[in-house]
């Protein structure tokens, strides 16, 4: 009870702080113009500041120093913790005045070695394919790609207000409750410090007087997310085949909407003879607005579907294999996905008969 105390007290001022020292930290990018300017893509018509990522981590690492311990959790997170942190600096760069993708990509591959290098990386498949351990060099080579994948896909999700920063308050959600499952205080500890400053930018992404993730916040939040993942996978009781699971099924059921989305926008581009990197709107936020649906109402049906994947999984974990609990998920997708482009179809057809009758 006093640990679940305290981690109320840290959530709490985390919340406090970044409520603090957002209007602050927003009058700074106004002044040196780190703001989202509109064009044709984006649905917001005026300049932004894209400060959320700057506030969040700002926030967190503030009350994790003044917490107590700092030095004890830095020692075992600080691979990531840094890795995180150049990586947010890429993306305020990036915000400010544009990197070519392969610079990023670049950086990217880098931060991921390295944290795979420091220990924290993926050892088996969990059953998935029926394979379990893995040699080492391709456990260097899934964990670069796993990393670099995943933050770009949860990069790409930021398209709508409240998304990114509703999905990452879910994920750290997750990983708080299973830090108290498996009593791990560092994680937990963690977790309540980076949702209280998520929801202090919330309060702010979802108002009038909004502010951006940017991408240094989603990029950041990206990698911590899914590298804390990789984390914990190998850190719980590895002599237990639903604890396996259990790590693999967290990081499964979180990141699957990401990728998936992701994937299916890319071999849609190719299919069309355009590069998989052309930005354009066919990401799943975007075929929610086409069905209506306002900012707030796409980040609630995007982060309720995750949490849906993430039960249908440990549902399905003492019947079936991870194989097909992947299979179901991704099948699930895809019918959501259908689902959305027949009804943007419809109204595409709407349009043009509405036109020709005009005519």
């Amino acid at each position: 009870m006093k640990t679940l105390s305290e981690f109320g007290t840290l959530g709490l001022l985390s919340l406090l702080l970044a409520l603090v020292c957002i209007p602050f930290i927003k009058k700074v990018a106004l002044k040196i113009n780190l703001v989202d300017k509109p064009n044709y893509r984006k649905v917001h018509t005026t300049a932004t500041p894209l400060i959320g990522g700057i506030a969040i981590t700002t926030t967190t690492l503030a009350i994790l120093i003044v917490s107590g311990n700092f030095f004890a959790l830095l020692k075992e997170y600080l691979p990531i913790l840094a890795s995180a942190c150049i990586l947010l600096i890429v993306g305020v760069i990036d915000d400010k005045s544009d990197i070519r993708a392969k610079y990023k990509l670049g950086i990217q591959l880098l931060l991921a070695f390295v944290v795979a290098f420091s220990g924290t990386r993926i050892t088996t498949f969990y059953g998935f394919l029926g394979i379990y351990e893995i040699a080492v060099w391709a456990q260097y080579l899934l964990t670069i790609i796993v990393i670099t994948g995943v933050v770009n896909a949860f990069n790409l999700m930021d398209g709508v207000d409240g998304l990114v920063g509703g999905l990452s308050l879910l994920g750290f959600t997750m990983f708080f409750i299973s830090s108290v499952y498996f009593n791990d205080y560092f994680l937990g500890k963690i977790s309540i410090i980076f949702m209280g400053s998520i929801i202090g930018f919330l309060k702010f992404n979802l108002s009038k007087n909004k502010i951006f993730m940017g991408d240094a916040g989603s990029l950041f939040l990206g990698f911590i997310l899914v590298t804390f993942g990789i984390h914990f996978m190998e850190k719980v009781n590895h002599t237990n085949n639903y604890v396996y699971a259990y790590g693999f099924l967290l990081l499964v059921a979180f990141f699957s909407i990401p990728v998936l989305d992701s994937i299916r926008v890319y071999l849609g581009r190719i299919k069309q003879g355009n590069s998989p990197f052309m930005a354009d709107k066919s990401h799943l936020h975007h075929l929610l607005l086409t069905a209506g649906l306002t900012h707030k109402k796409i980040s609630l049906f995007v982060t309720l579907f995750c949490m849906t994947i993430f039960f249908l999984g440990f549902g399905l974990i003492t019947f079936f294999s991870t194989t097909l609990i992947i299979l179901a998920i991704t099948i699930l997708f895809w019918t959501i996905v259908k689902i959305l482009l027949m009804i943007s179809n419809l109204k595409d057809w709407r349009k043009k008969i509405s036109d020709l009758e005009q005519q």
